[in-house]
């Protein structure tokens, strides 16, 4: 009787928690960002602190995950690129993010391959 009562309890405790994971997963957003250069970073920039982006192994693709909030979200504001020049041993991915965020309003930088060539490009709100 006391085994079969334990097991009871586990049994309402498991769904019970699977109950809340599964709250807790249906108000997450999912938004894919391209290639994996800095993705956590952008991810972040895009929405928020709360946000974790997560790179594809596979096919090298950057998706972020996010709060969804209770109610209809608020409109996101339009993203805008720009360039600040070539990313090389001298300037990489952190000196590219920082030379975006000097030059545009809560901008953004990565490096991406154009051919042979590394260009930094920066994301920014217009």
């Amino acid at each position: 009787m006391e085994k079969s009562l334990s097991l009871m309890v586990f049994i309402i405790f498991s769904i019970m928690l699977a109950s809340v994971e599964n709250k807790v997963k249906a108000n997450t957003c999912t938004e894919g960002l391209g290639n994996c250069q800095q993705c956590d970073e952008r991810c972040k920039a895009n929405h928020g602190p709360a946000a974790k982006g997560g790179c594809d192994s596979k096919f090298q693709l950057c998706t972020c995950y996010y709060p969804c909030g209770q109610g209809p979200s608020p409109p996101q504001p339009k993203k805008c690129y720009g360039g600040a020049g070539v990313c090389s041993d001298k300037c990489g991915p952190q000196c590219c993010n920082q030379n975006c965020a000097q030059k545009y309003n809560q901008g953004a930088g990565f490096c991406d391959s154009i051919g042979h060539t590394y260009l930094c490009k920066c994301q920014y709100n217009c």
